[in-house]
């Protein structure tokens, strides 16, 4: 006897392929939520990328070249951070966590457009500054111990970095604002305030990357995972 074929039982148009339960729910906030965040990081990195470019090399110049190693730096160590933070800290995605990496970010842009103008260049990264510090604090009130389990030591030394970095934050956002400040009262010493709002700057990341670094590697050695500074 010939066996006859089931017929697929019949589909409605907008039918869903997989029911929502507990386990797809989180599932499914663990898969978008780091791959969403770098994705609209990388977008804005690269338009930012693009006009640092293009005014860096219409406009070549002592200043216009420091002020620019440190956009680019900065650029870099946001884009680290999220990639950092996508490893350590998982939740459901929200509308503030869309809102973030675009109003973060988005303060990268403004200052290619002031490479030169030691005024205008620093106060856009005062409040880049701030931004970040505000972004820091709000990590550090939404990543509560239940992201670590029962590892309380690692959830300390996170929160620790998120303090030491959000302090780092407020006074750099408060130095370069006030190397603006200085540039727009003292005309005649642009480019001294201009190059020292920018190794303000370049020491900040510095601070930020090494020290990034050395909590991530004490957070994955304590799961077991080799992961050294700087590797």
């Amino acid at each position: 006897m010939i066996p006859v074929r089931a017929e697929p039982p019949s589909t409605v148009r907008g039918d869903g392929i997989q029911a929502l339960t507990h386990d797809v729910l989180v599932r499914r906030s663990l898969e978008i939520s780091p791959g969403g965040f770098i994705t609209i990081v990388s977008i804005i990195q690269g338009v930012a990328l693009a006009l640092l470019a293009e005014n860096t090399f219409e406009k070549p110049g002592l200043l216009v070249v420091v002020q620019s190693i440190a956009t680019l730096l900065i650029f870099v160590t946001v884009f680290y951070w999220y990639l950092t933070m996508s490893v350590l800290l998982r939740w459901a995605p929200s509308f503030l966590d869309s809102f973030l990496p675009f109003a973060i970010a988005g303060l990268e842009i403004p200052p290619a457009f002031f490479l030169g103008d030691a005024r205008a260049w620093n106060l856009w990264l005062a409040l880049f500054w701030f931004g970040t510090m505000t972004g820091l604090m709000i990590t550090k009130k939404w990543s509560p111990q239940s992201h670590f389990g029962d590892h309380v030591e690692a959830h300390r030394t996170l929160h620790n970095l998120l303090r030491e970095l959000q302090t780092m934050a407020g006074i750099t956002a408060l130095a370069v604002g006030l190397c603006g400040v200085f540039a727009f009262l003292d005309w005649t010493n642009q480019l001294f305030w201009g190059l020292f709002g920018a190794i303000i700057v370049l020491f900040t990341v510095g601070i930020v990357v090494a020290r990034t670094e050395v909590c991530s590697s004490q957070i994955h050695e304590h799961f077991g995972v080799s992961r050294p500074p700087f590797n």
